[in-house]
């Protein structure tokens, strides 16, 4: 018997009652405790999930219920993208939707599923990783065990058995997370006219020849050079090699996928849902061979944490870890500061005892 509907039952008859025990515990807080006024957005948001959820049932007959509790964070993404609109959008204007926004849809839907886990209703809460999903660093941010980011490291390194195309693609994307710590962002930008000049031609550069990015960005601390090491620039010149005939075979989207480094098996820019989905198959194919249990996190944004904590512990300055990583200030790097607190005991790892004086 389904055990997890006797517990619906007995707890918690819909979905709307589910949120407002929800809003109650919540209010219950000691600290910052949900005001009622406060809790009319929230409920709002609550209800259009729900009713998107009946609207994307393709069968039409799926419970209101079954299908709150079979969400998951991929659909929480369409929904964001497909329901959620600015307040106010000029013509013209970005139709996304602000990250103040976007912060507040995954805030409740996270918290209200997290909610439904301690009432017994899901053996966890899938809206963990939604904040990934959504492109959001975290206060919190997570970063991969010691023995899964080796594994990582060594899968990087070997000569792949399966040479096909899109094989090298995702070794390269890989070395690019791991050397280069780049955000979901600048890999799905990156264009041929941002590596040097000795690549231009896609792979025509001297074997064995490092090659250098330039980044851009919104920040002036965002514009920048990075120089790729061996493993990376290796990886990068066999994707290269076979990217143009890889494109060719297809049907682009866009002329703009044409200067594109990286795309999609469908010829389309990487979209944070597929960079997503990549770097986490990485990461569980690292963890499977490990017989390792799964990390919370399995997106980029926890790769180029990891990568960059690697670059403190290893004493580079912090001042060029803030280059590297397109950080404006020291204070950038307070989500890691937990990740380093014991190294300011231990021998010449104690010269990246943390500072944050000087934004």
């Amino acid at each position: 018997m389904d055990t997890s509907k006797q517990k619906v039952g007995s707890v918690a008859a819909v979905p709307l009652e589910w949120f407002e025990s929800w809003l109650l515990e919540r209010a219950s807080e000691r600290e910052n405790p949900l005001t009622p006024h406060a809790a009319e957005p929230y409920r709002y948001i609550w209800s259009s999930w729900c009713q998107w959820l009946l609207g994307a049932d393709r069968s039409g007959q799926g419970d209101w219920t079954e299908l709150v509790l079979a969400a998951g964070p991929a659909q929480a993404m369409e929904f964001l993208l497909d329901r959620v609109k600015p307040a106010t959008q000029r013509s013209g204007s970005s139709p996304e939707i602000s990250i103040v926004t976007r912060e507040r849809y995954c805030m409740v839907l996270r918290g209200v599923y997290g909610h439904l886990q301690r009432l017994g209703l899901l053996a966890e809460n899938p809206m963990l990783r939604l904040y990934e999903l959504a492109g959001e660093d975290r206060p919190d941010a997570e970063v991969l065990a010691p023995g899964i980011w080796n594994r990582l490291l060594e899968q990087a390194a070997q000569e792949p058995a399966d040479r096909s195309p899109f094989a090298l693609r995702d070794r390269a994307l890989l070395c690019l997370m791991l050397d280069a710590a780049l955000t979901p962002a600048e890999l799905a930008a990156l264009n041929l006219g941002q590596l040097d000049e000795a690549m231009a031609g896609e792979g025509d550069g001297p074997v064995g020849s490092l090659i250098t990015i330039r980044l851009q960005g919104n920040r002036a601390a965002q514009r920048r050079e990075l120089q790729l090491g061996a493993q990376a620039s290796g990886a990068l010149r066999d994707w290269l090699a076979v990217r143009s005939d890889t494109l060719s075979k297809g049907r682009p989207d866009t002329l703009v996928v044409l200067e594109l480094v990286l795309f999609t098996e469908r010829r389309k820019p990487l979209s944070r849902r597929v960079l997503f989905h990549l770097t986490s198959r990485l990461i569980t194919q690292a963890c499977e061979s490990l017989a390792l249990g799964l990390p919370r996190h399995l997106g980029p944004l926890v790769l180029r944490n990891t990568a960059i904590l690697h670059w403190l512990k290893a004493g580079l300055a912090q001042d060029e870890v803030c280059r590297r990583a397109g950080y404006q200030g020291k204070l950038a790097l307070e989500h890691l500061r937990a990740h380093l607190s014991h190294l300011s005991e231990t021998g010449k790892e104690a010269n990246t005892a943390w500072n944050t004086t000087s934004p």
